[in-house]
């Protein structure tokens, strides 16, 4: 630029920063590298004069520097003193932000900026997710009850999303808002990229048309990099020639244009790369156990040591919370990175499976020593305990051990002495004398039963041979006292399936038909905004009844096409509150093509549920994430479905699609073409099983809608009573919490003080309460309250857990 007033009258921040991806088209270790490599470089340009500033966030990558390079982190801590290194985004990592429950991403804050207050002694107030593919209408509110009031992102692009201005106040419908910038151009400079000096130019002219300042971002990024000594050397010649722009950061560029008039925009902001939600089912479905099981482990944990005094676990739980929120990051959940580095994730996720049960083991065999002994010592007594704030109100299977003992007659009691009706299921072992039984059984929210699997020639049942499966009639027409059922014989899809109790009719014309789609985008469906539903439909290939008695009728249709066939294991309960399950199993081996499980409604209205809310989407086709439930509502009634794996979704004409699985080539990126006869490794191959639930009623309420989610992915535990010593009652209640038309969402003990942390969220339109301990804790319309709880009562807290 030769003409200095042409830069303006509004100052262009220049943002110098070196986005790293610590997995991405590499395995960890390698990000682990380019982290300490990229911030010694970001050293040395300071060190070389006094102007330039350098922005980094993630506390992940602070985390290895401390642990693997202390002379690096002793000079990042000098220059944070100074002023000149910037910290944002005091989040653990830049995550996918669709597919991470609520609780994760208030975990993100909440370890991250505990990190950098303990490390630093910094609030970070900036949000900051420059990579991630989309943003649910729910963060601002998100953010705002973690501490931040600002927010900075680049996805979706202009030709995805039309915004009235690239600054704006977003605001969640809570009626919560902080201030966002989406990043235009890009947020790094390279010889691949808009070099820095026409950069410059360009982002003038946008400051100038938007009529305030800017913030144009520079420097090398994604394999990291940081500003060049020619980035520098150029702005600080423009610095010399008087044009209005300066070294600076986030946080300078917001205070300056916060009190601005600015458009306020509510909602989500999406969609980019619709293809992420539904590649790296493994990923996708070991995240969603993992995050379910710690939150009740935290639960079970929090009450064990309410109940008896022992010792709470927080070291082991941030540990597998940080592992965890580090395998959220948005290019290892979204699916898109190398085949090597979404094994790794595989390996990673296991092993915060397996100490979350561990420390879940723990704080049941801890509460179970309170309970006084079984009164029928030589019986198969066992303990179901329900760590989820919603009541469990669904069937149970058990395996109660009773010696391969097949010949004597057993009847299921309560800690009455009451008979529950129950029968033998197929036994996951097949061997001689393993029982496993299902009942229905309701338990309180953080509640427990006691129940006896007792020996009763005169009225109980014997337990019938290890197989389990006969030919089913082939009218193909099915029922129970509750449902009544009708399946295609063609497609094995279901043609009709309705609630006896109130007429509701849940599908109508090809339910849960598996369709195999041709898909020829890229890993990441970019320039796609949806995807096809007709293609090859799999065809029936045989029904098999393997159960019918008093509590339920199971049914197993296989269907099979190409070179992929799928196993649904479909539960009709004789109870009619009670959801249809179909469990299935899915033996996948499709190259650049998806399946589309449908399911014809009849709705017009199909709400979605989001990170610690829900959202409502148009029924026009598009592909959109969602996460363990949907709600669809009708003129005939309203159906819940809930999932235990799923994120990808689309609606039309009625009918919810789910889009069960897609195979791209690891890691292919458009324009690059996949050349047909070469050889590459294609997503998703083999067996992957999931489950569905389908409730119908003529109302049916989102409140109900997440009590059917948390009984699929949190149902209760079943464990052998075995102590002797205890005291309390059979059956209990240890926590009572009511949201009203919310639900209660988390329950752990609180970090570095006495008391427990709940958790609630108002699922409705209207003002709810959280009421615990005799205190009413009030709950905006679609909003969220965190609150302690000891000895001085209920206080509200924010979500990093500090009194409001």
């Amino acid at each position: 630029m030769t003409d200095t007033s042409a830069s303006g009258d509004f100052t262009l921040h220049l943002i110098g920063n070196a986005h790293l991806d610590p997995v991405w088209l590499w395995r960890w270790q390698e990000g682990c590298a380019e982290a300490i490599g990229t911030c010694w470089a970001a050293i040395d340009r300071l060190e070389e004069g006094e102007g330039f500033i350098f922005t980094k966030g993630e506390a992940h990558i602070y985390d290895w520097i401390e642990r693997l390079d202390p002379d690096l982190f002793a000079r990042i801590r000098h220059y944070v003193g100074e002023g000149r290194w910037k910290i944002v985004n005091g989040w653990w990592i830049q995550p996918d932000c669709n597919v991470p429950s609520g609780e994760s991403v208030i975990r993100q804050a909440l370890y991250g900026k505990r990190y950098f207050k303990e490390k630093f002694g910094l609030d970070v107030p900036a949000g900051y997710n420059v990579d991630s593919f989309g943003h649910p209408g729910t963060f601002p509110m998100l953010l705002r009850h973690t501490g931040s009031d600002s927010y900075t992102f680049m996805r979706p692009g202009p030709h995805e999303m039309e915004l009235p201005a690239e600054l704006f106040d977003w605001a969640s419908r809570d009626g919560s808002s902080v201030t966002a910038f989406r990043i235009q151009g890009a947020y790094n400079t390279s010889k691949r990229e808009t070099p820095l000096p026409v950069k410059i130019d360009q982002h003038y002219e946008m400051a100038s048309g938007a009529g305030h300042p800017f913030m144009c971002f520079y420097g090398v990024g994604n394999h990291g990099g940081a500003p060049t000594i020619e980035n520098i050397e150029e702005i600080e010649r423009r610095l010399a020639a008087g044009e209005n722009l300066a070294f600076s950061d986030p946080d300078r560029f917001y205070d300056e244009v916060r009190p601005l008039d600015k458009p306020r925009v509510e909602g989500e902001l999406q969609f980019h790369a619709i293809g992420c939600y539904a590649v790296a089912s493994d990923l996708k479905s070991l995240n969603r156990r993992a995050e379910s099981l710690l939150e009740q482990s935290e639960a079970a944990a929090t009450l064990a040591h309410r109940e008896t005094g022992a010792a709470y676990p927080r070291a082991e739980f941030e540990a597998l919370w940080r592992r965890l929120l580090f395998n959220q990051f948005h290019d290892t959940l979204g699916g898109t990175s190398l085949e090597s580095a979404c094994e790794d994730s595989v390996h990673e996720l296991g092993a915060v499976i397996t100490g979350a049960e561990d420390l879940l083991n723990t704080a049941v065999r801890q509460l179970g020593q309170t309970i006084k002994k079984s009164a029928h010592p030589t019986e198969a007594t066992f303990l179901v305990m329900n760590f989820s704030g919603s009541d469990f109100d669904a069937m149970v299977e058990a395996e109660p051990w009773v010696d391969k003992d097949n010949v004597s007659r057993r009847i299921l009691m309560d800690e009455d002495g009451q008979s529950i009706p129950f029968q033998y299921a197929d036994p996951h072992g097949k061997t001689t004398g393993l029982q496993r039984i299902t009942f229905p059984l309701s338990v309180p929210a953080f509640g427990y039963r006691t129940l006896c699997f007792a020996v009763d020639e005169a009225h109980g049942a014997s337990a019938p041979g290890v197989s389990f499966g006969t030919p089913a009639e082939p009218e193909y027409r099915y029922e129970t006292e509750a449902y009544r059922l009708a399946l295609n014989p063609d497609t094995g899809a279901i043609s009709r399936l309705e609630n006896k109790a109130d007429g509701t009719v849940l599908i109508e014309g090809e339910g849960h038909l598996a369709t195999i789609v041709e898909d020829q985008t890229d890993t990441w469906s970019h320039g796609a905004d949806r995807f096809g539903t007709t293609g090859e439909t799999m065809r029936l290939v045989s029904v098999l009844e393997l159960e019918n008695g008093p509590v339920r009728k199971v049914l197993e249709v296989t269907v099979a096409a190409s070179d992929s066939r799928m196993h649904t294991r479909i539960v009709l309960p004789e109870d009619p509150t009670l959801p249809v399950e179909l469990r299935v199993r899915l033996h996948w081996r499709e190259q650049r093509k998806l399946l589309r499980l449908s399911y014809p409604v009849g709705a017009n209205r199909f709400e979605y549920e989001v990170p610690a809310g829900w959202e409502a989407r148009p029924a026009n086709g598009s592909e959109v994430p969602g996460q363990r439930w949907v709600r669809a509502v009708g003129e005939g009634g309203t159906v819940a479905i809930a999932n235990t794996a799923k994120y990808s979704y689309a609606a039309q004409d009625g009918t919810l699609y789910i889009t069960a699985i897609r195979s791209p080539v690891y890691a292919h990126h458009d324009p690059i073409p996949v050349e047909p006869g070469a050889s590459y490794a294609y997503m998703d191959q083999g067996e992957h099983r999931f489950t569905i639930a389908l409730l119908g009623a003529r109302e049916i309420s989102r409140k109900s809608c997440h009590k059917l989610a948390e009984n699929l992915n949190k149902p209760p535990v079943t464990t052998p009573h075995v102590a002797r010593n205890g005291t309390a009652p059979h059956a209990g209640q240890w926590l009572t919490a009511d949201a009203g038309q919310g639900a209660v969402t988390a329950l752990k003990l609180a970090e570095g003080l006495d008391g427990a942390i709940i958790r609630a969220v108002n699922l409705g339109d209207r003002p709810a309460a959280l009421t615990l301990a005799g205190t009413t804790l009030p709950i905006r319309p679609r909003g969220l309250v965190s609150a302690r709880l000891d000895d001085a009562g209920l206080t509200e807290v924010d979500g990093l857990e500090r009194s409001l």
